[in-house]
Parts: structure tokens; sequence; C-alpha cells
């Protein structure tokens, strides 16, 4: 709690594992701010776009080796 004020179990609320009064929950929950992922999700696509990229290369060119030693 960032008042510090003695709480009794009717007025106190328990958020995240810390007791917190009315007031300080409430400006508590306004500066929690959840954040976007696009970006990470952006990453992850780009990521496994060129690793397909790459598989479907390595597996052209194995083919084509495998297919001249024949």
């Amino acid at each position: 709690m960032s008042c510090a004020k003695l709480l009794c179990q009717e007025c106190a609320s328990q958020w995240d594992g810390i007791w917190y009064c009315s007031p300080c929950l409430a400006a508590k929950r306004t500066t929690v701010r959840s954040g976007s992922h696009a970006g990470g999700w952006i990453a992850v696509t780009a990521v496994s776009i060129l690793l397909l990229v790459v598989c479907a290369k390595v597996m052209v060119w194995t083919g084509a080796l495998l297919a001249s030693l024949q």
C-alpha cells in the first residue's frame, strides 16, 4: 500500500498478494497498463516465414543433389 493506513478486514482488498485500501487499489488499477504484443507476433510470423523459405530451399537442393547421384 502506498498510503500505509491501518485497515480492517472489511475495508481491505487483496490484489497480487498485497492488501490495499479502496483509493490505493483504484490508483493501482489505473496505473497498470496492459501492453500490446503485436511486435512479438510480427517477429514470430517473420521468423516462421523465413524458416519455411530456408527449409524449402534446403529440401529442393537436397533433392537435386540426390537426383544427380543416381
